[in-house]
């Protein structure tokens, strides 16, 4: 087991093929397994109250991060595309969460969770863009605020909710299919795992009254779709 210790906090992880790729609170680092070397990819200059949160690699292994106000009340984050430079492709996000993309690479789901709406974009697999947005999926009805998300192989999304105890299950329209309950209030996101993929690993933060900050999984019918790698497309990178 390796052990990673920072002088940051890290709001995400992605894998690569020879370690990690991570976020500190202004910055992407690559960790490299074999000899335990961090090397900058991405130093990024935010505002003193900005800082990134959630990332995921689309299917060509392009990084799409967000960023989000501390204080979670202003509109001051983006959403950044980042592979062989830095492409800032959404404006004024509160808080940037949960972005995935369908298996038929042509639909990317993206929260900011205080808007408490999961938005639906067409995407260009081939360019790994955003071209046309379609009409968002309301949660506003939800416990909670939608924050991290995942996708099965029949396209349905697994939304975690902070502050609702569950992760929600979506069709493609918005149809809910289930909802997954966990013993902790504050649940903030879900991935696929496993050697069939059917196992979804539930991540939670403790409350206001110290319960919670645990790891849940559960076996699903369904299987999810794997998470996608960071690639190195600058030979400055490597």
């Amino acid at each position: 087991m390796k052990v990673l210790h920072s002088d940051s906090m890290i709001p995400f992880i992605v894998p690569c093929n020879d370690g990690l790729v991570f976020a500190t609170k202004d910055s992407i680092k690559h960790l490299i397994f074999k000899n335990d070397e961090v090397k900058m990819l991405f130093d990024m200059e935010f505002e003193p109250d900005i800082r990134f949160n959630d990332g995921k690699c689309d299917m060509k292994g392009v990084l799409f991060a967000g960023t989000m106000d501390m204080n979670e009340k202003e509109p001051l984050g983006s959403l950044y595309r980042l592979d062989d430079q830095v492409n800032r492709v959404l404006d004024d996000i509160t808080i940037s969460n949960g972005t995935i993309w369908d298996a038929d690479k042509k639909i990317m789901y993206y929260i900011d969770s205080p808007t408490r709406k999961i938005r639906v974009f067409d995407y260009d697999a081939g360019n790994s863009s955003i071209i046309g947005e379609r009409k968002s999926i309301d949660v506003s009805s939800f416990m909670g605020v939608p924050d991290g998300m995942t996708i099965d192989s029949l396209g349905n999304l697994y939304v975690a909710f902070h502050g609702g105890s569950c992760v929600v299950v979506f069709d493609g329209s918005g149809k809910v299919l289930r909802k997954i309950y966990v013993g902790a209030k504050n649940v903030d996101s879900c991935v696929f795992g496993g050697d069939d993929m059917k196992t979804l690993y539930i991540t939670t933060a403790m409350d206001e009254n110290g319960n919670g900050g645990h790891l849940y999984k559960i076996k699903n019918d369904v299987e999810g779709t794997p998470t996608a790698e960071f690639k190195f497309c600058n030979s400055k990178l490597i």
